[in-house]
């Protein structure tokens, strides 16, 4: 191993290895080491057919890319798991194996696999179909919005999984917006590598630099490649079929797993949170977080500071109330998980806030009637705006200010694009707040179908649940917007 990577903090006050990415949002950098990400570059061929031609995506585990496939002439999704996590991820994924889950147009699981030796260890590569953007990435606050329309079709195709799944004896164990994306049309097969290039440009990278100045190399890439970004697309290539992947923390439903919760903290179901295990009921909980999140942009039971099961149940106890008795006895270890009863750790405490969950429904927000607004909330003739930093904005970048191409319009839209008496919402601060109040909320009779189904699903008592069959009856999705 390159000695010269490794940084003995007694003599080296930096404990990085490398500056920061400056293009935007990249893989954790520091994960370039041995039993870390797989150093990868346009071009490289994998597998002796499988040619490198952009970045798709990454995790904390893996990084996601876009490859030509050399012998059947067509794309294909690498993604490439870290070394320290190959040999337990492929243990993990056998659910994908599973019958009902390959035959489902609802999933996409990977068509075969195949391991990469490299300078940080030994990778499991998993070969899949290419996918549009995770639906986190259309639901994302102020800066995208799925359409009221297509929040309803995903949710619904999200329950249906669900419920094929569950009728499988088969529970995802991780059912998150970030593991959920569209689908691409079948015109995105068609085109070769110069369609690609006409239509998002040349990759974009920015080298890899260590505070040594030392080369990267081996255990890192010589540059760090900027994601296809899909909501870019000005040609329509985004279905609007959505599917479920990501199975490796499914499992049978009789044989639940032992340990900690793979889900994120803001999706764990309370009894999760207490030490009690993921079942088909914690699922039903995740999918109405996800139905929140894909329906206002915004996660219900988070905060800042919402990191661990501990806190998640605080801000469950928020809107839910007081904790059933025989949970409240409950302690937690310094990372926030129950600790087993009779064994030490920190007693469950309570915010001194409340939330209705009725109030927060309510106040999600809608799409304006036009880009320009007064603030009323009525459309208004365009008007020139200076592109200069408003008085109170924290944040500001004019790309935010431009909607989405026509080819996602109809998918989802941009809050951030929206001109508000001649201001931008932009980024968080007092005066944008008073801008909130002149874009529409969601009209009383879906906020009052919502609020029953979520109701039903937000429930202490698993057993009292809905159930995803009939989750799937619910009139909210086939409710007027």
């Amino acid at each position: 191993m390159d000695q010269s990577f490794e940084t003995d903090p007694d003599s080296d006050p930096n404990p990085w290895k490398y500056f920061p990415f400056q293009l935007g949002e990249s893989e954790y950098l520091e994960k370039y080491e041995p039993g870390g990400f797989h150093p990868v570059h346009i071009g490289d061929v994998y597998d002796g057919r499988y040619r490198v031609v952009h970045k798709l995506g990454f995790g904390g585990f893996s990084t996601v890319w876009l490859a030509r496939d050399t012998i059947s002439h067509r794309w294909a999704a690498l993604k490439i798991i870290v070394a320290s996590q190959s040999q337990t991820y492929e243990a993990r994924s056998t659910i994908a194996s599973h019958p009902s889950v390959i035959q489902s147009p609802h999933f996409a699981v990977p068509d075969r696999r195949f391991w990469i030796d490299g300078p940080n260890g030994q990778h499991l590569c998993l070969v899949g179909p290419v996918l549009g953007p995770d639906l986190a990435k259309l639901s994302k606050g102020i800066y995208s919005r799925i359409k009221p329309d297509f929040a309803k079709e995903v949710s619904l195709q999200a329950a249906q999984a669900l419920a094929q799944l569950h009728a499988s004896g088969i529970c995802h164990g991780d059912l998150t917006v970030h593991n959920m994306a569209v689908r691409l049309t079948d015109q995105f097969d068609l085109y070769d590598e110069a369609d690609l290039i006409d239509l998002f440009g040349h990759p974009a990278t920015s080298p890899l630099i260590t505070y040594s100045r030392k080369s990267p190399k081996p255990h890192g890439p010589d540059y760090i490649v900027v994601a296809l970004d899909f909501l870019a697309s000005t040609t329509p290539i985004l279905s609007r079929d959505t599917c479920i992947f990501d199975f490796d923390q499914s499992f049978a439903v009789g044989s639940p797993p032992s340990g900690r919760p793979g889900i994120p903290a803001k999706y764990v179901a309370p009894e999760v949170a207490v030490g009690r295990v993921l079942s088909p009921a914690s699922d039903i909980w995740a999918l109405g977080c996800a139905i929140f999140r894909l329906r206002s942009g915004d996660d219900l039971f988070f905060d800042y500071d919402t990191c661990c099961p501990e806190d998640a149940l605080r801000q469950i106890a928020k809107f839910l109330g007081e904790l059933p008795d025989d949970w409240k006895q409950t302690r937690f270890d310094e990372d926030g998980f129950a600790v087993a009863g009779g064994q030490e750790g920190d007693a469950f405490w309570t915010l001194d806030v409340t939330e209705r969950l009725e109030d927060r429904i309510e106040a999600i927000l809608d799409e304006p009637p036009s880009l320009f607004i007064n603030d009323q909330g009525q459309a208004v003739e365009p008007v020139d705006t200076s592109m200069d930093d408003q008085p109170g904005f924290v944040i500001f970048d004019p790309e935010l200010r431009i909607p989405f191409p026509a080819a996602i319009g109809s998918l989802a839209w941009r809050p951030t694009a929206i001109c508000v008496s001649g201001g931008y919402f932009t980024a968080y601060s007092e005066e944008s707040e008073e801008m909130l109040k002149a874009f529409p909320r969601l009209s009383g009779s879906e906020s009052r179908l919502l609020i029953d189904l979520l109701s039903r699903i937000f429930t202490y008592d698993p057993a009292k649940r809905m159930k995803a069959e009939d989750v799937l009856q619910h009139a909210w999705f086939k409710s007027s917007t």
